[in-house]
């Protein structure tokens, strides 16, 4: 059996036929409504998937250029971010002392 993934329509056909394989002992009252039950439940499933490995892609590339952003403000020796975003920085990230940042700014100013 020739099966196209790219094709929606062949792979359900595939989903249905290996569906099939599977209930086909099971008894005729409760056959179709398993089935049915089953592949709503499939289709779910692979529509949550989707949605999820779409918004982790996007959040993986938001990142991603955010990174890129900070590094090149970094290389071209300006601040990587304003003075507001800094003290929001500070107080997410558990309310860092000002000893822990400032060795942490001196590695940074020895890197350039």
């Amino acid at each position: 059996m020739n099966i196209e993934f790219n094709n929606q329509d062949s792979r359900l056909g595939y989903l249905n036929d290996k569906m099939d394989d599977l209930l086909e002992g099971i008894n005729s009252s409760y056959g179709q409504v398993l089935f049915d039950e089953l592949m709503i439940r499939l289709h779910r499933t692979i529509s949550d998937f989707n949605e999820e490995i779409t918004l982790l892609t996007e959040e993986v590339k938001g990142n991603s250029d955010k990174r890129a952003e900070i590094l090149h403000t970094l290389m071209e020796g300006e601040d990587p971010s304003p003075a507001d975003e800094q003290e929001d920085t500070v107080e997410d990230s558990g309310g860092i002392d000002s000893e822990v940042m400032s060795e942490w700014e001196k590695r940074l100013e020895g890197l350039n």
